[in-house]
């Protein structure tokens, strides 16, 4: 299973090249094939890419003027990481090197983006905060991290003795939690259903512990974008 974190392809068709961004929805190396010509207008990969480096082409093949088409019926064959070590340094890499990736196409200043639910799926975030700042800051609201955000405050709350919003804050945890991994759920299998929700949460934790570090080595702040779907 291919999971992309910036994509939210479903139905096939070109994508909105005229409104074509680096949080747009892109095509994974492992099902994705490129014209020998388009490649070479523009020119290679980039080495410094150790991951993201499938986002950065599609961005710049969209913005060259090649269209990117999504294709339902292809067939692809992917071979997953086959230890819960290896899955987690897989997405731990992930979040550590793609800090690079918006570094390298000049984002400036503090940019917080949220999910873009909009029809035409041109966008998987789009801005929703946009402030000069000394150094990049950039802030992907997701559940996962509302999750942490509201976990953080009710341990704070009961730390200092507000019980009462501690408690408030358990329940908005609790409703988000249930929300969160609802698609998660197998009423008629529990062990599944435990085994998705851990799946979830170290995969989210390990993205976005190492989108923390790889944004720190960069001089950046960047709280990266979750796995987040749900089907």
């Amino acid at each position: 299973m291919i999971i992309q974190i910036m994509s939210n392809l479903f139905e096939e068709g070109y994508l909105r090249r005229d409104k074509y961004t680096l949080l747009s929805p892109f095509f994974s190396n492992g099902n994705v094939a490129f014209r020998r010509e388009a490649l070479s207008q523009v020119a290679p990969y980039d080495g410094n890419c150790y991951s993201g480096e499938d986002q950065d082409m599609c961005f710049r093949l969209a913005k060259s003027g090649w269209e990117l088409y999504f294709a339902r019926d292809a067939v692809v064959r992917h071979k997953s990481r086959t230890t819960l070590r290896a899955f987690m340094r897989q997405w731990f890499n992930y979040g550590f090197h793609h800090p690079y990736l918006f570094k390298k196409h000049d984002f400036k200043g503090l940019r917080v983006y949220r999910p873009d639910n909009s029809k035409d799926k041109s966008a998987v975030y789009k801005d929703s905060l946009r402030v000069r700042f000394p150094f990049p800051i950039l802030i992907f609201l997701t559940p996962f991290l509302a999750l942490h955000i509201l976990l953080a405050l009710a341990i704070l709350f009961a730390a200092i003795g507000l019980h009462i919003l501690a408690i408030v804050s358990g329940g908005f945890i609790l409703a988000l939690a249930l929300s969160y991994f609802r698609s998660d759920v197998d009423a008629r299998n529990p062990f599944r259903t435990c085994a998705f929700v851990f799946f979830r949460y170290v995969v989210n934790l390990a993205l976005l512990l190492g989108g923390l570090l790889g944004g720190a080595k960069r001089g950046m702040l960047y709280i990266s974008a979750t796995f987040d779907y749900k089907g």
